[in-house]
């Protein structure tokens, strides 16, 4: 349900119009000053008040209310509910007075209701605190005045035909010995392939290494990049080697250079064949010149 209303200021006399869905709420608000529109103005007593089923009727009825025509409308039923008309007989109690002294009626329980709560909330917090209280010097009192303890059982001694004690490792020992300690293949491939990238990272921008790329990427033939690419390679890994700090980095550096190198291997050209011996000259036969005729 939806509310159009007309409100008068009982202390300017003007009017306020407006619309809502909750009236008692929308009338406490204006009374106890929490609309912008009417706080300098309260307060208020509600002068006409229409309900209906939609908030676009409402809000016609609201825009009405404000023109000229309804405000004329607004002036008659202000005329007729002055004082100066309230003659024996000729103003009897209408709707409208009703409603208002129901609205009037229900702000009043809703703030004693409100005032109600808010001592129950004061009581509850103050017996709260004082509860916490008593247990705070209950807790003290038993800690200042304990209870008598049992004396003290003195454990006998330790027969002196024991053995020695088994010797307790060190922290780092220990250490040493987790670390030494394989948590599986798959961790162990992982751990070596972290180091091997720290330092391929760290020696792959060195000077020399950097120039033999450039001129392995320079190459005329596909012979000779192969060539100078296995060079760099080879020059790249027995590096990487010589700084390794443990047996099987270094074993899983040779692996990555094999591997490197196998790549660059040409196995599907042609052999070049083998030069053919050479051919020794036959001797050219000798001529004899023709011997010449008999005489006859």
């Amino acid at each position: 349900m939806f509310y159009c209303y007309v409100l008068r200021s009982q202390k300017t006399g003007r009017r306020y119009v407006g619309s809502c869905e909750n009236l008692l709420h929308r009338f406490y608000r204006h009374n106890a000053g929490q609309m912008k529109a009417t706080k300098h103005r309260a307060p208020w007593s509600l002068l006409h008040g229409e309900s209906f089923a939609t908030r676009r009727e409402a809000v016609q009825r609201e825009l009405y209310y404000k023109t000229g025509r309804g405000r004329d409308e607004l002036d008659r039923v202000e005329l007729e509910r002055s004082p100066r008309r309230q003659v024996a007989g000729s103003n009897p109690v209408t709707p409208i007075k009703l409603m208002e002294r129901s609205l009037r009626r229900r702000v009043a329980v809703s703030a004693t209701v409100s005032e109600t709560m808010v001592r129950f909330f004061l009581i509850a917090v103050a017996m709260r605190i004082a509860t916490t209280s008593l247990f705070a010097q209950a807790a003290v009192s038993s800690s200042t005045n304990p209870q008598e303890s049992p004396a003290p059982q003195i454990s006998p001694a330790p027969p002196q035909n024991e053995g020695p004690a088994p010797r307790i490792p060190a922290i780092e020992e220990l250490d040493q010995a987790f670390k030494q300690t394989s948590l599986g293949k798959a961790v162990d491939e992982a751990h070596l392939h972290a180091q091997w990238r720290e330092l391929s990272n760290r020696i792959i921008n060195d000077r020399d290494l950097v120039e033999a790329r450039a001129r392995a990427g320079k190459a005329k033939t596909d012979l000779e990049k192969r060539q100078r690419l296995r060079a760099y390679y080879t020059t790249f890994y027995d590096r990487m080697r010589s700084e390794a700090g443990s047996q099987e980095l270094k074993s899983y550096i040779d692996t990555h250079k094999t591997q490197h190198l196998a790549l660059l291997a040409q196995n599907r050209v042609r052999p070049s064949p083998a030069p053919a011996a050479t051919a020794s000259p036959k001797p050219k036969p000798r001529l004899h010149p023709p011997e010449p005729p008999l005489p006859q």
